[in-house]
């Protein structure tokens, strides 16, 4: 971090019976730049204590100091003190720092307290109309959850949690890069305190010209002067044979960004080449899979598109009773597909795959068929907000495909290999 950090904190909170507020979700968030839009409020509503809190801070101690409370299980807003509570100390903890293949690598760290005791319907119900009834009405707390963008208090299978992201004070400004005809064009902007010195840039091109291709060029970039709260580092590498390159940003020794781009004249791909002639860079695609208000239908055609792209055959199921997605690989090989863009349904979602499954295999079966089907389950949240076993995984037989993974087929998509091959691969409940 550097001085002169905004930060954005987002809680929902209820009055305990001696008087404390507890943490029942909660999120902070520190950037390089304030926010766009000043979103912050705070309600008491009934016994909760919700809201929104934003600001920049200038000084990093001060911006420690947030963290470490929020380490411990703390969280300040104006001098009022919210509190996770757990009762042994210290609090668990999972972050996502632990997955090796991430894309953008933000510091990332859960802290997680105790379950919530289990509230009546009549209770929910109070709530949410409370909420609804509110100056600033919601409706109801599913509805606040999903404005924060925090997991819904009672419903959410997970634990109470504060979930602590610090960005990195330098990125890659994608929409300004661009791979073109053998030349990369890449923009960074960083913060104005950090030091460009500490800022490394890896090229590799592929397929290249053998280890001519694997090169760092940071002393390239060209600074520019402060402007708009940011400095601006251009590059153009002329590059051999690239039909794609993957850039990689370090800062002070640790990876900030790894990103492919694709020179959309060169694709391989004779399927992506048709997609993208009516949606360029696949736009669209990548909205319906990757964000996280995905509308479900959407998300669905999302997937069946991604997996077109992978070279497979998907069908977009018309019958409400069935699987979301079939899918016939060249080979012959079969999986089904069940899509869910929530946490509330996962389970049900589950359920009905295991059993689709079995009921697909033994039609199969009879008829003389190969009977193994692959059982994937796509969901639209990040793996450490899905509250799922791998050990419950693998004893149903299915395969998860969170959005990391989702996010990484759309990199491969250039490429894809065969897709038989990778059907026959899946033999562990996580697809990496």
């Amino acid at each position: 971090m550097c001085n002169s950090y905004s930060v954005d904190i987002r809680f929902i909170s209820r009055a305990a019976d001696d008087g404390s507020m507890r943490i029942l979700a909660a999120s902070i968030s520190l950037f390089p730049l304030p926010a766009p839009q000043d979103l912050s409020f705070q309600r008491e509503v009934g016994d909760l204590f919700v809201g929104q809190w934003q600001n920049t801070v200038q000084a990093k101690q001060t911006l420690l100091r947030i963290v470490e409370q929020a380490i411990s299980g703390v969280i300040m807003i104006e001098g009022r003190e919210l509190r996770l509570v757990a009762a042994q100390q210290p609090f668990s903890y999972s972050s996502e720092m632990a997955l090796h293949n991430r894309w953008f690598n933000d510091l990332h760290l859960k802290v997680i307290g105790d379950r919530y005791p289990l509230q009546s319907a009549i209770t929910l119900a109070a709530l949410d109309d409370a909420l609804r009834g509110s100056s600033l009405p919601f409706d109801g707390m599913e509805d606040l959850a999903g404005w924060f963008g925090l997991p819904s208090p009672f419903l959410a299978p997970e634990p109470p949690t504060i979930t602590i992201r610090i960005a990195p004070p330098a990125d890659l400004m994608l929409i300004d890069c661009e791979l073109s005809n053998n030349r990369l064009a890449l923009t960074v902007h960083a913060h104005p305190e950090l030091g460009t010195e500490t800022v490394a840039l890896a090229l590799l091109a592929v397929p290249g010209n053998g280890l001519g291709a694997r090169r760092q060029v940071a002393e390239q970039i060209r600074w520019s002067e402060i402007h708009e709260g940011r400095r601006a580092g251009t590059l153009e590498a002329e590059l051999e044979a690239a039909d794609q390159a993957l850039a990689i940003l370090m800062i002070g020794g640790a990876t900030v960004r790894r990103q492919w781009f694709l020179d959309p004249a060169k694709a391989r791909n004779n399927r992506l080449l048709a997609v993208q002639q009516f949606d360029s860079e696949l736009r669209m695609i990548r909205r319906s899979v990757l964000e996280p208000s995905t509308d479900p239908t959407k998300f669905e055609l999302g997937v069946a598109a991604l997996l077109f792209l992978l070279g497979f055959s998907p069908l977009v199921q018309i019958e409400t009773d069935s699987p979301d997605i079939i899918v016939m690989s060249p080979g012959g090989r079969v999986a089904i597909v069940e899509c869910t863009t929530r946490i509330a349904d996962f389970n049900s979602k589950l359920g009905k795959l295991v059993d689709r499954r079995g009921a697909l295999s033994n039609t199969l079966s009879l008829s003389g068929h190969r009977a193994e089907i692959v059982a994937v389950l796509a969901c639209a949240l990040p793996r450490d907000q899905i509250a799922v076993s791998e050990e419950d995984l693998s004893r149903t037989g299915v395969t998860l495909v969170s959005k990391e993974n989702l996010s990484n087929a759309l990199d491969r998509v250039r490429n894809p290999g065969d897709p038989d091959q990778l059907l026959a691969s899946i033999r562990n409940p996580i697809v990496s």
